[in-house]
């Protein structure tokens, strides 16, 4: 099993900065983050729609130039919010890296950002915009797409499988009470299941095949156990 770093280990870092990263990366077998456009249009690292809740300013992202969400700082910290270009440049290279696309239309520029960056970390595109995930496929057929399974998907094994992703992410809660991650894994999809924060649920998750787990914070993962359990 596996350990991702949600956002960079939000519940310890100044989230979805480079800073997050760089210390997650000492301790996760891969980092995620989340891509939106800015105003001004270049491809930001943030979760949120504002920046009123991780940073000292307010206003949408997408009405905020870059140069405004320079002079902001995140979370009580010196660090400011990155583009995706410099957080590509700045990532540890043997570190695996999560792009989750948030919104429509960023698929095609975040495939121009990876081209230009010619990083050697294995980086996974994720969404839970089956479109954005198309837009990648039809125009990178090499390049690792995760589908992330919203509480509305219905059949998300099946739609994984049609759009040719390598990665299904689910919650923690739909991996262990439905049949979902043997479903994946008999058609070789990589599992990871969000949130945890605790190596008992972790366990449940390494017994059940889930592949990573994407926590907040550091955990100690399980030893692997031969055989997992029956959905």
């Amino acid at each position: 099993m596996r350990l991702v770093a949600h956002r960079g280990f939000a519940a310890s870092a100044p989230e979805n900065t480079i800073d997050a990263v760089r210390t997650a990366a000492e301790y996760a077998d891969a980092v995620e983050v989340d891509v939106r456009r800015c105003g001004s249009g270049e491809l930001v690292v943030v979760h949120d729609e504002t920046i009123d809740r991780v940073t000292d300013g307010s206003g949408a992202v997408a009405e905020t130039a870059l140069s405004a969400l320079r002079d902001r700082t995140v979370l009580e910290s010196d660090e400011s919010i990155p583009t995706l270009a410099r957080l590509l440049e700045a990532a540890p290279p043997a570190v695996e890296l999560t792009l989750e696309l948030k919104e429509p239309d960023i698929a095609a520029d975040v495939l121009d950002t990876l081209d230009d960056a010619a990083v050697d970390n294995r980086v996974v595109t994720t969404s839970f915009l089956p479109a954005e995930l198309r837009t990648i496929r039809d125009r990178d057929p090499e390049q690792s797409i995760g589908l992330l399974v919203s509480r509305r998907l219905e059949t998300p094994v099946t739609t994984a499988i049609e759009l040719d992703c390598d990665v299904l992410g689910a919650n923690r809660w739909r991996c262990l009470a439905t049949g979902i991650v043997p479903r994946a894994s008999a058609v070789g999809l990589e599992v990871h299941a969000w949130t945890i924060d605790r190596r008992a649920t972790a366990a449940l998750l390494a017994r059940r095949g889930v592949d990573g787990v994407i926590a907040d914070r550091p955990i100690d993962l399980p030893s692997p156990e031969p055989g997992s359990m029956t959905p």
